[in-house]
């Protein structure tokens, strides 16, 4: 328990601090930009959001998983595996951007993307090891890089988009040399047939779980895509704002996801969880997401202009509507990460496919009928809908007592 505790603050304190630096850099892109400017990184985002679905296949997720199964192969092979995997998708994606995409920026989504999804991966590795500090020194250096060089670009160059874009890739880059070097003895040559075994574990692990990651787009990116249709590129930079003043949420809840999942896993195998367990987790859990709501209505409008500065009229209201919505994402993390190492991939993959066909039809119906103000609202319905779905027709029929 005190490893879990450990390896827990490690993990959030680690996700708080690098979060931070985007949150410091707000004001900055938000005042240099403006809300028409914003409006382009945050679609920059949305397509490498949905371009690291493809591209990393969710290979981060498979390293950890198949680093706690005996079956014959080294985590090396894995990630070697995965670089192969990434290098074949990129110059997938590079032709098809080069053909249906005019502009430069899915270009260099895509190149940004395959960067990160490298990173991840070393990520994932130092995570299944259990080497939490490695992981915050990673981590940490990427974010200091990142925030350190769009300082240095907006200073010195025409200010634009690209330049924060220009500064995340060269972190990436930056931070996947400093990983390597780090747990460089545990890094070999692998096999050709060790290989060839590792793609097809990555691809049958990862390729049932796109539609289960699209869904999972559909209810975090797809609506600025849509907002960008259907309304201002204005109201689409008050909306990206708000989305990186709440978006910390998520963040809190994922690094708690990443450091409780080998421990839930480990404790798993040894028959130490059950139904009754979560479920206790979960009434709490609903208590807590009760009470920081309650306490967001009370932030003053002042606060909000002082982060964003003028312009960004709508990011209070907004924020407040999105501060449920992402909370609602916890009781979904915990079912989807524990029903995976039952390996019930298919059937997440059908309850958030149906999740994600629910919010995509509410959310193309509020942007051509109602306003913005009811976009996050669609997002907590649809996450309260799909993790009722999940809970009844997977999570409460595992059977515990018989894990293999």
């Amino acid at each position: 328990m005190r490893k879990i505790t450990s390896d827990t603050l490690i993990y959030v304190g680690g996700e708080l601090l690098v979060k931070l630096f985007p949150f410091v850099l707000l004001p900055i892109l938000s005042r240099a930009l403006g809300p028409e400017g914003y409006s382009d990184i945050s679609l920059f985002n949305t397509y490498v959001s949905i371009l690291f679905i493809f591209i990393g296949i969710n290979t981060s997720s498979a390293i950890i998983q198949f680093y706690f199964v005996p079956n014959g192969l080294k985590d090396s092979d894995y990630f070697n595996a995965s670089l192969i995997i990434v290098l074949l998708l990129t110059i997938l994606f590079l032709i098809i951007s080069s053909i249906f995409f005019s502009g430069a920026i899915f270009q260099l989504a895509v190149l940004t993307t395959s960067l990160q999804c490298i990173y991840t991966n070393l990520l994932s590795q130092q995570q299944a090891r259990k080497e939490a500090k490695k992981y915050l020194v990673i981590q940490v250096s990427n974010a200091i890089i990142s925030f350190v060089l769009t300082l240095l670009l907006l200073a010195y160059l025409p200010i634009t988009y690209k330049l924060r874009v220009y500064a995340v890739a060269a972190s990436y880059l930056a931070s996947i040399l400093i990983s390597i070097y780090l747990s460089k003895q545990y890094f070999h040559i692998s096999t050709k047939a060790n290989i060839t075994v590792a793609v097809k574990r990555l691809f049958s692990f990862g390729f049932p779980l796109i539609i289960h990651n699209l869904s999972f787009f559909a209810r975090s990116g797809l609506d600025r895509i849509l907002i960008a249709k259907f309304f201002s590129k204005s109201l689409l930079g008050n909306y990206s704002a708000a989305f990186q003043l709440t978006v910390f949420i998520t963040v809190v809840l994922m690094a708690i996801n990443k450091a409780m999942t080998p421990h839930i896993y480990e404790n798993l195998k040894n028959n130490k969880y059950d139904l009754s367990f979560f479920n206790n987790i979960f009434i709490k859990y609903f208590l807590l997401c009760l009470v920081i709501t309650s306490l967001s209505y009370f932030l003053p409008h002042q606060l909000y202009e002082i982060i964003t500065g003028k312009g960004y009229v709508y990011v209070k209201d907004i924020s407040f509507l999105m501060v449920p919505a992402f909370l609602s994402q916890g009781f979904y993390m915990i079912m989807a990460t524990t029903c995976m190492y039952f390996n019930e991939n298919k059937k997440i993959s059908y309850c958030t496919f149906a999740g994600g066909v629910i919010h995509a039809l509410l959310l193309y119906f509020v942007c051509v009928k109602l306003n913005i103000f009811y976009i996050p609202m669609v997002l907590l319905a649809s996450n309260i809908a799909i993790s009722v779905l999940i809970y009844l027709a997977i999570f409460r029929k595992l059977n515990f007592q018989n894990v293999e």
